[in-house]
């Protein structure tokens, strides 16, 4: 039985699916670059959050941010960032996670457009090649961030932290999300290379 005819079909709509994963994927870097990522009491009680942007205190008991530091940008109050000792190197790390981020978010849109329209239609897999370093980006600032926030800042020494689901959670499904689109998108193209050995001549 000829299944031939059938092959771009399903193609097309592997194609389909790993460009809606994508575009989600974006929206859920996007809401990442700036919620908080991990949260916890400080030693002396505090509410703290600390997300790819910044370090906020709460105090004890506010739902309102009391005292915040941002490095990106850099304004807020510089104690709350104080480096912690020996902990220069850890607040290199943390820094990092931001840009990262948003170079997932904007790899993402890249790799819609991409794909989706087929440019350059001479290398198709240039659209495949940028897919596939979105997952990559995104697992590096998030292991930018887990591996540094606790002893990067004075503040945090000391504290009981744990993962703040919002923000490390949502960078983490578009890491998945993305990773899925790339397997995806390598079968449609298989599928298409094999329709068109089929195809007569």
């Amino acid at each position: 039985m000829n299944t031939t005819p059938a092959n771009p079909r399903v193609a097309r709509r592997l194609e389909g699916i790993a460009l809606l994963l994508i575009a989600v994927s974006a929206i859920l870097f996007q809401l990442a670059a700036t919620r908080p990522w991990a949260e916890g009491r400080s030693a002396l009680g505090n509410r703290l959050e600390v997300s790819p942007i910044g370090v906020a205190d709460f105090g004890l008991s506010s739902d309102t941010a009391r005292v915040q530091c941002r490095w990106w940008p850099r304004i807020g109050d510089p104690t709350l960032c104080e480096v912690a000792p020996d902990g220069q190197a850890a607040m290199t790390r943390l820094r990092r996670a931001y840009p990262l981020a948003v170079a997932a978010l904007w790899t993402s849109v890249l790799a819609l457009f991409l794909v989706a329209l087929r440019v350059p239609r001479s290398a198709p897999f240039i659209g495949i090649l940028a897919t596939m370093a979105i997952p990559v980006l995104a697992v590096s600032s998030l292991w930018s961030l887990a591996s540094s926030f606790t002893g990067a800042l004075s503040a945090l020494l000391g504290a009981n932290m744990h993962v703040a689901q919002h923000g490390f959670a949502s960078m983490f499904a578009g890491a998945l999300m993305t990773a899925i689109a790339v397997g995806l998108l390598l079968v449609s193209g298989m599928i298409r290379s094999s329709a068109r050995n089929l195809a007569p001549q």
